[in-house]
């Protein structure tokens, strides 16, 4: 059964379903995007930061090497969360060869549900041995852990509301008439959501992800139980924008959110602040919030780029400067992403 006609059946059904459903449809049941597609790179539907350029890769790896120099210094957990292609953990791995002792006390889990990004993963990534879990499932808990993720809370499901005279709900029906799926409001009267709504009264939208918030709140406290550090990167905001930010991706173009079902990639921006409070809950250190500029340029990146450049030809030092201004540019990657680090030690 198609992804279209699941939604259809369930819609017709129950009369209408919200975004977040439809959204946990088209990504995770059955045959879903998340599922079996593979995404990611300049052939496919989006390209991220390890894929624009290994710099990325390499700046993360010194991060978590000085913080384990400083903190462990002994055997830990390395967990990376939707590894994608396994680009970010082969540069992390590679640029890793300064620091033998980092290597030697690895131990490396990767949590992917898409078979078919595991099957590319278990070809790209070179390591003695890796353990791969479809959830967030850690078998060394005796030991501290790195986790990691890079564009993995964006993939999350929200619901969408918005104010005008009382809070209304955006939901999904079937217009069995002209056969096509159509937005309708719903009057939200449900006191637990309203509650919730209230921080996003001035803005007057609000995009909510229960299980989004559900996650990060089970790494919070596998960290605070075991001790570790956590370091997430994605596009998002601490200050509420006053706009949606639901957006679809097909073939590197934007797309609506009712085409292409099953096939096509749904994201919204991570709200921050929720992870921050969420992590404070869990009585959690904050070590860092910024841009992803200023955590690349903190790391060096500028002069990993200057030694990347020496005895290279025109064109290579030109696709290098290119890769650099695409990451750290405010106007592309640079301070659209957020680098949330948090920490119990």
């Amino acid at each position: 059964m198609t992804i279209e006609k699941i939604i259809i059946d369930k819609i017709i059904k129950e009369k209408s379903i919200d975004v977040g459903e439809f959204i946990s449809l088209c990504q995770f049941k059955n045959n879903g995007y998340y599922l079996k597609n593979n995404p990611i790179g300049k052939k496919n539907d989006f390209i991220t930061s390890p894929e624009v350029s290994q710099m990325f890769g390499e700046m993360l790896a010194v991060f978590l090497i000085n913080f384990w120099e400083k903190k462990f210094k002994s055997d830990f957990n390395l967990i990376e969360l939707g590894p994608g292609r396994g680009t970010l953990l082969k540069d992390i791995l590679r640029t890793a060869k300064i620091n033998q002792k980092f290597l030697d006390s690895t131990k490396i889990t990767l949590v992917e549900k898409n078979k078919n990004l595991t099957q590319i993963q278990k070809k790209n990534i070179y390591f003695p041995k890796i353990n791969w879990n479809e959830k967030f499932i850690i078998n060394n808990k005796k030991i501290p852990s790195i986790i990691y993720s890079n564009e993995f809370f964006d993939c999350f499901p929200v619901r969408q509301f918005y104010k005008e005279d009382k809070w209304y709900e955006k939901i999904i029906k079937y217009n069995n008439f002209e056969k096509n799926l159509i937005f309708k409001p719903k009057i939200v009267k449900n006191n637990k959501i309203l509650k919730i709504l209230k921080k996003f009264d001035h803005v007057k939208v609000a995009e909510i992800s229960e299980s989004r918030n559900k996650y990060f709140d089970i790494v919070c406290k596998f960290i605070k139980k075991n001790k570790g550090i956590f370091i997430t990167i994605d596009y998002g905001y601490k200050n509420l924008p006053s706009y949606f930010t639901l957006q679809t991706i097909f073939n590197h173009k934007k797309t609506h959110l009712f085409e292409n079902l099953g096939n096509q990639d749904i994201s919204a921006h991570v709200n921050f602040d929720e992870f921050i409070n969420i992590a404070k809950d869990n009585d959690l250190k904050i070590d860092l919030f910024c841009t992803q500029r200023e955590f690349l340029i903190t790391c060096g990146i500028k002069k990993r780029k200057d030694k990347l450049e020496k005895n290279k030809n025109e064109e290579a030092i030109k696709n290098l400067n290119l890769e650099y201004e695409r990451l750290i540019n405010k106007y592309q990657m640079g301070e659209l992403f957020k680098v949330l680090v948090i920490s119990c030690i």
